[in-house]
């Protein structure tokens, strides 16, 4: 709608300027905003009517009979046998390089972000108000123009109750509240599910701990609004609110819906039957676990941790992290997709204190060198330790939280490793998934010595940054025979 403006404003000045009209810059420009007012008001009066449509016709599918359906018990994070210690490199080993089998390769997914919803003038749906509801969303204050107008009560969790209660949502007074949640996943850009966290902060927050209902369908109703598929449940008295996702996600029970994993988001609901509502919102999309962008959350600074490379002590550094961050990626749901942990990269606060230590080690180098370099202070300057040890079960960190926890182990060292050679070198990396570890390969060209992996043309050496004080370009020597599973994450 700005474009548009823009367009007219600009057709009004080439009138101007051209002499059509002897008028003067000041009236053509008047003329031009009511015009944009009118188109505006126009284009409000077409969504407003057709969001009424949509949702008045969504609570009537409400009232029919929903469908039971029973639950699958949630999959538990696959256990991961490490060793107790990481493998130290004989230095007497001479390495014997030399192509390694794999089995089978899983593409990079296409990322496709859950767009802005379009919502027209929100200046004329109703008269600006001040924000009157205040919220902590991992330690950042959020408001929302929530207040005593907007409490509603279910009479139950039937088909008819839950109905009226959508109408009551669907009204005008609630559209501001959504817009301005629209804009708080904006201001904080949010990814998919930190926006799902959002919204479960807001609704909880603002409904008592007994009417847990009525915030599990102010969820629904602001995430079906803002484009995301999403589905209401029963069981016995209780609302769950359902929430698909291409990837496997751990420790969360699920419903098989045409042929879609709806997670239950409540890890407490562990009934396994459940009645679904499960008519589609026009235009609904999956979300996703990407994490394009780090939320921008209030700094709360952990302690300083220096970071020390073994074979190049001038690698040193002392780094501190966010802990809402932390907060906020200890609450992220594990899946299967290990390419979400690498593209979510480091948080620009912590690039801009150990990326130049880096680029004054790497300066000067060959990419090969440079790798060395990079893999070095991986494998030694962090401490090992399973996860296991660490924290009772399996958890694969994210490269801002290897920076942080005390310890890390092959999955969290590879993960940080592909951050480091993507972005510091500008090197295409795959992770290679064996059972019980996770290492990387770097495509380097054909003139780099290694263990490496033939690929689609292409030579990707071997470099494990759990093997310490190896090279680029030497395995683990029982992983030169095993098959790994290749990971793309470009």
């Amino acid at each position: 709608m700005r474009e548009v403006y823009r367009i007219l404003l600009v057709c009004g000045l080439v009138c101007w300027g051209g002499g059509v009209v002897a008028q003067t810059f000041e009236e053509y420009k008047k003329r031009v905003e009511q015009d944009f007012a009118t188109y505006k008001a126009e284009e409000w009066r077409k969504f407003k009517e057709y969001r009424d449509r949509v949702n008045a016709e969504f609570a009537e599918y409400m009232r029919q009979a929903w469908t039971k359906r029973e639950a699958e018990p949630a999959i538990p994070v696959p256990e991961r046998p490490e060793p107790p210690k990481p493998v130290v490199k004989d230095p007497k080993r001479q390495p014997e390089y030399e192509p390694l089998p794999f089995d089978g390769v899983i593409p990079a997914p296409k990322v496709v972000p859950v767009p802005q919803p379009e919502v027209p003038l929100p200046d004329v749906v109703a008269p600006k108000r001040r924000p009157t509801f205040s919220f902590q969303f991992y330690g950042t204050p959020c408001r929302v123009s929530l207040a005593e107008e907007h409490r509603f009560t279910l009479k139950g969790t039937d088909e008819n109750s839950v109905a009226d209660a959508w109408a009551f949502l669907s009204s005008d007074s609630y559209f501001p509240v959504f817009v301005e949640c629209v804009k708080l996943r904006s201001d904080l850009q949010l990814c998919d599910w930190g926006y799902v966290r959002l919204v479960e902060r807001m609704s909880e927050a603002f409904f008592p701990a007994e009417r847990r209902n009525e915030a599990r369908l102010l969820q629904m109703y602001l995430l079906t609004q803002s484009g995301y598929k999403v589905r209401i449940a029963r069981t016995g008295e209780q609302l769950a609110l359902l929430l698909p996702s291409k990837d496997e996600i751990y420790e969360y029970s699920y419903l098989n819906l045409k042929g879609e994993k709806y997670y239950v988001i409540d890890p407490s609901l562990r009934q396994s039957s459940f009645h679904v509502f499960e008519r589609e919102f026009p235009e609904e999309r999956l979300f996703s676990l990407q994490i394009p962008s780090h939320p921008l959350l209030n700094v709360a600074p952990s302690e300083p941790r220096r970071l020390v490379s073994r074979r190049y002590p001038d690698v040193s550094v002392e780094v501190t992290e966010n802990r809402n961050l932390m907060a906020f990626y200890d609450d992220y749901p594990q899946s299967n997709a290990w390419d979400v942990y690498v593209r979510a990269s480091l948080d620009e606060e912590v690039k801009e204190v150990l990326y130049p230590v880096l680029r004054k080690a790497i300066a000067g180098k060959s990419k090969p060198e440079a790798a060395n370099v990079l893999i070095n202070f991986v494998q030694t300057a962090f401490d090992y330790q399973t996860d296991q040890e660490q924290f009772g079960g399996e958890r694969a960190l994210f490269p801002d939280e290897t920076l942080y926890y005390p310890y890390s182990d092959c999955e969290d060292r590879a993960i940080l490793y592909s951050v480091l050679v993507r972005e510091l070198l500008g090197l295409d990396v795959v992770l290679l998934h064996y059972p019980g570890h996770l290492a990387t390969a770097v495509c380097f060209g054909d003139d780099v010595p290694g263990d490496y992996f033939a690929l689609e043309g292409r030579r990707y050496v071997v470099c494990d940054p759990t093997y310490i004080n190896a090279g680029i370009g030497e395995s683990m020597p029982q992983y030169k025979t095993t098959k790994a599973e290749i990971i793309r994450v470009n």
